[in-house]
């Protein structure tokens, strides 16, 4: 990964003064996350919700962005520089898993959203089952994270709707324990991050 830690932090601080000045943005639980390697799994309602989840943590954390967006000259360098990982959502490759598990192992901060995509009605939806095969094979934990109000400020085939707030919440972290090769069992765990996300207000 080419992160660039002085642009990338430069990026944050820039994004949470936006965030700030336009959206009152609060924060709950944002200094007890625990060091990586570490999951963030946030709800998914906005094309703000990667910023506005990350602007907060003092660290780099890395994120899957669609691969048509690494178009050169300017996505191929300025994506990457700020940890974004292209995932080709409609055939996701080994590549992009084998990115994942590198940010894991070197002990980094991943945005995952649980959901796959932006949630087209505000509530939450189901969760796919692909952050329990990464918590599963990384043995990482899984930090439960609610954002509210980036629906109002920015809906899914919407405009921008500046001076909504923006409040987002961190739980505690959230292990995975059941068969690491189970299908069925990744369900279960993403299952129990959704509802973990929904507890927390």
């Amino acid at each position: 990964m080419k992160v660039r830690p002085f642009w990338f932090h430069l990026c944050r601080l820039i994004s949470l003064t936006f965030f700030k000045l336009f959206h009152g943005i609060r924060t709950q639980g944002v200094d007890s996350i625990p060091e990586g390697p570490l999951i963030l799994a946030p709800n998914h309602a906005s094309f703000l919700d990667p910023p506005a989840v990350g602007c907060s943590v003092r660290r780099v954390t890395y994120y899957l962005a669609r691969h048509t967006l690494f178009a050169p000259p300017v996505g191929s360098w300025l994506l990457p520089s700020i940890g974004s990982i292209p995932v080709n959502q409609e055939s996701p490759g080994p590549s992009s898993l084998k990115n994942i598990f590198e940010v894991l192992k070197n002990k980094g901060t991943l945005v995952l959203f649980p959901e796959g995509g932006r949630t087209l009605d505000g509530n939450l939806s189901k969760a796919e089952p692909g952050i329990g095969l990464i918590a599963a094979r990384s043995n990482v934990a899984v930090v439960p994270v609610h954002i509210i109000g980036s629906r109002e400020a920015m809906p899914r085939n919407g405009g921008w709707h500046p001076f909504r707030p923006i409040r987002v919440v961190y739980g505690s972290p959230i292990r995975f324990s059941g068969d690491p090769k189970n299908r069925e069992d990744f369900q279960k765990f993403a299952d129990e991050v959704m509802s973990a996300i929904a507890k927390l207000h």
